[in-house]
């Protein structure tokens, strides 16, 4: 939505769907056909990046993925460390590619250097700037410091931390508290109010049963997965939101996020043998 500005971590997940689709394809051509594509995204995450470590404050401020804060968000510095994570290996995969170009070679490995340490140095930015030292846990901003499922990104799939890391458990806990309605649900944040609030929406209870499935959490992830199950609509379409009171799909019907989360953590949940 370039009328109201950008969300950098949509940027990122150019580079993350790209190098997770060439990993289910393995098609070293395809990879290189969109180079050029990853490497003017990955070019702007790391003016967006340094702009922040070095506190220039020069690029617009970026939404969060629920569009409505404007700032700098744990999910989205997580995005960016995946992508830049990403950007390392498929430079690594097709420099061989290159091996006549002694330029593109040269710039390549620039960039690896340079790519290396940021992503150290985004770790620490956001280990320092994100973890609350008073409610010891971590937040998902740096104004309104709430419990937002979306920190949950930061772990799967983005792996800026480990799922069980002290301060992540006690994240997990604290949203437990404060996200969890009494059916089973999470809605995506302390105090969400869209559309009347505090209706559980599928894609952040398909996100707890991602977690979950990163600890051994079985049963617990299968309980959201149902949930999710059992507010589907008659031909199988999942809501924006669920219904607390009546157990329904609500708002948007037939969400393409909710059924793309939905289908990842499906394939998980048969690969582990639990359904």
């Amino acid at each position: 939505a370039p009328s109201w500005g950008y969300q950098i971590d949509e940027t990122a997940s150019v580079i993350i769907g790209l190098y997770d689709h060439y990993l289910k394809i393995k098609d070293k051509e395809f990879l290189k056909s969109n180079f050029k594509m990853c490497e003017k995204a990955v070019e702007f995450l790391e003016k967006y990046v340094n702009d922040i470590l070095e506190n220039k404050n020069k690029i617009q401020k970026s939404y969060d993925l629920w569009e409505e804060y404007e700032g700098i968000s744990l999910y989205s510095i997580s995005a960016i460390f995946s992508a830049i994570n990403d950007m390392l290996k498929i430079d690594k995969i097709l420099k061989p590619l290159f091996e006549n170009n002694r330029l593109k070679i040269e710039v390549i490995n620039k960039r690896s250097i340079r790519l290396e340490k940021l992503v150290r140095d985004i770790k620490e930015y956001a280990v320092k700037t994100f973890y609350d030292e008073e409610r010891k846990t971590y937040v998902r901003n740096i104004d309104d410091k709430k419990m937002d499922i979306s920190i949950i990104g930061s772990i799967v799939p983005f792996e800026l931390f480990l799922p069980k890391e002290k301060n992540i458990l006690n994240t997990i806990e604290k949203i437990d508290m404060t996200l969890r309605t009494y059916t089973g649900g999470y809605i995506r944040y302390e105090g969400d109010g869209y559309i009347g609030g505090y209706n559980p929406w599928p894609i952040a209870t398909l996100w707890m049963a991602l977690y979950c499935l990163e600890v051994g959490e079985y049963k617990k992830s299968v309980q959201c997965f149902e949930f999710v199950v059992n507010s589907a609509t008659k031909h199988g379409f999942l809501g924006e939101q669920v219904d607390n009171e009546k157990m329904q799909a609500k708002w948007i019907i037939g969400l393409a996020w909710s059924h793309a989360m939905f289908i990842i953590v499906l394939e998980k949940l048969h690969k582990l043998k639990l359904l």
